[in-house]
């Protein structure tokens, strides 16, 4: 390794080290998600640990080494309980811990354990042993499989959560939580990367490079920068989004849950009530209420909300969100042509058609008619002046 390449390597190390603290001093003072917080911060403190742990261990600094040790390298199989914990509570799946939650961190208390016990017997003379090296072997990858493992699992509860929202609210904008999908992706390539190269390093499949370090450092340093975005930005959790998943998890675990209802509603009751839903959709316009959750109209028509759910999704093949935004869109289209409405801004358009934000509208008129708004309302205008 050139002199200039270690330099570079070593600055990496402590940027992206003082970048995890100062994010972790912003968790920490923030007055959002402080619970959950907690467990990010705790991700981010041992990942960052690792790295700058190579670089105290370089520089035979062994006290600290030691200490960075004790925390970085257990850790290891802790990154992923961390953020399926930090999910769990972003989503309102939880929120407070329960003693059945310290059995995702047997793993790490047996590696805490085995790292305690190997150092000990080593007498601190650790830096050239081949029992040492043959050991933390052991330990790291046993915490590799640990977290990947956690991490897909968490990624796949947030593809769950996702389509529970989409079939509960009719705006994502807040709560989708898609960056903390991005996230977890991320972590997940960050951990199966430096899995991979350090397997395969150790068994000398390829030497060690520190190209590999590089790119993990480069990385975990860009997920910090995200990470630190988005938590700056984000919503508060609000109470509606534990009651969604109080909800939901009701309807699936009683006696009224899904299937039970898909065999008590008959086709007739289910095209009552589609007809019943679709006359109050055009009469009452509850669409145009930016808030509007499967809940409040089910309320409002007095249908119980996982039939309504059923309802939708059997007779018309849609989502709550999808559903609502059709009709959104529908009264935007009747707006835009409408000649009066000529001067109306895209913005203005949005909010009377039920919409929060622009984005969301664009997005959402682009995928049902093809067209944004703007590129609308141009080719009404063009075809207004060829007809004249």
């Amino acid at each position: 390794m050139t002199e200039t390449m270690r330099q570079f390597l070593d600055f990496l190390t402590v940027a992206e080290f003082a970048q995890a603290v100062l994010l972790i001093f912003i968790l920490f003072v923030m007055d959002k998600n402080r619970k959950a917080n907690i467990f990010f911060a705790g991700f981010l403190i041992i990942l960052s640990s690792n790295f700058f742990l190579f670089y105290l261990f370089k520089s035979d600094i062994k006290c600290a080494s030691f200490i960075f040790g004790l925390l970085a390298l257990p850790g290891i199989s802790v990154t992923g309980v961390f953020i399926y914990l930090y999910v769990l509570f972003m989503t309102g799946m939880i929120d407070r811990i329960k003693l059945k939650h310290c059995l995702h961190f047997i793993v790490y208390s047996f590696s805490l354990f085995f790292f305690i016990v190997t150092v000990y017997n080593l007498k601190g003379d650790y830096k050239d042993s081949a029992t040492f090296r043959q050991s933390m072997f052991i330990l790291i990858s046993i915490g590799f499989i640990n977290s990947i493992s956690y991490i897909i699992y968490t990624i796949a509860i947030l593809k769950k959560y996702y389509n529970k929202i989409e079939n509960y609210y009719s705006d994502l904008e807040k709560i989708s939580l898609r960056w903390l999908l991005r996230i977890s992706s991320l972590s997940f390539f960050i951990l199966a990367f430096w899995c991979i190269t350090f397997w395969f390093s150790h068994l000398g499949i390829i030497p060690r490079s520190p190209v590999s370090i590089a790119g993990n450092l480069i990385m975990l340093i860009i997920t910090i920068f995200i990470t630190a975005y988005h938590l700056i930005n984000q919503p508060e959790i609000f109470r509606k989004n534990i009651e969604m998943n109080q909800t939901i998890e009701d309807s699936e675990d009683s006696s009224a849950s899904e299937k039970y209802a898909r065999q008590s509603i008959d086709e007739n009751m289910q095209d009552e009530y589609l007809a019943k839903v679709s006359s109050f959709m055009i009469e009452k316009k509850p669409y145009l209420e930016e808030s509007i959750t499967i809940k409040d109209l089910a309320e409002e028509i007095n249908i119980p909300p996982h039939h309504l759910s059923i309802v939708i999704n059997n007779r018309l093949n849609k989502n709550f969100y999808t559903f609502i935004n059709e009709y959104r869109i529908k009264e935007a289209v009747s707006i835009l042509d409408d000649p009066e409405n000529s001067d109306a801004s895209i913005i203005a358009i949005a909010f009377r058609s039920g919409f929060n934000s622009k984005s969301t509208f664009n997005s959402v008129f682009k995928k049902i008619t093809g067209l944004t708004p703007s590129e609308y309302r141009s080719r009404e205008t063009s075809e207004s002046i060829l007809a004249s």
